[in-house]
């Protein structure tokens, strides 16, 4: 388990060229929910709750 997940990271990190077998099939899942959680983040940081934003309407 130590070594998948040391050849994990060592392949996000750029030190190895070849994707670790278990990933190779998990790279479009994993960029797909990176841009979801983005997106969510976004939305989250941008809605009237969470920002510190003042609106006075004269």
């Amino acid at each position: 388990m130590l070594s998948r997940f040391r050849s994990t990271i060592e392949y996000l990190a750029g030190e190895r060229d070849a994707c670790p077998p278990f990933l190779r099939g998990h790279i479009d899942l994993l960029l797909r929910c990176l841009v979801w959680a983005l997106a969510m983040l976004l939305i989250y940081s941008f809605s009237g709750q969470s920002s510190k934003f003042i609106y006075i309407d004269f």
